[in-house]
């Protein structure tokens, strides 16, 4: 399998995000797994959240960057789920993710009234 080249795909995903972010008014989470990360992504989105994919891992996942979410099994299972789910972890407390959902919503919004012209 031929490797994609890394700048081409940081310039890529980055008119992506952009458009997203454009679109929905809120700046979307980049998702992806360690190796990943660390051969394509590593210090070229530092400005997204983060939700990184490391199973068969107990411990966090070692990136040398700040995590929002970290996804650790795609196998879970959940009463009122009929088949296996995946189970993620936020990193940190219940005010942390209500500031998360906060500012999303308080960007969201902004963004919205900039666009509208207010």
């Amino acid at each position: 399998m031929k490797r994609a080249n890394k700048g081409m795909l940081i310039r890529e995903a980055r008119v992506w995000l952009q458009a997203v972010e454009n679109y929905y008014h809120v700046r979307p989470i980049v998702y992806t797994n360690v190796s990943f990360y660390k051969d394509y992504l590593k210090g070229a989105f530092d400005d997204y959240p983060l939700w990184i994919a490391q199973y068969k891992t107990s411990p966090p996942p070692k990136i040398d960057r700040y995590w929002v979410f970290w996804q650790h099994s795609e196998k879970a299972r959940i009463d009122g789920i009929l088949t296996r789910t995946d189970f993620n972890v936020f990193n940190g407390d219940s005010s942390a993710f209500s500031q998360l959902l906060v500012d999303s919503i308080y960007r969201s919004s902004a963004s919205a009234d900039n666009y509208r012209g207010r």
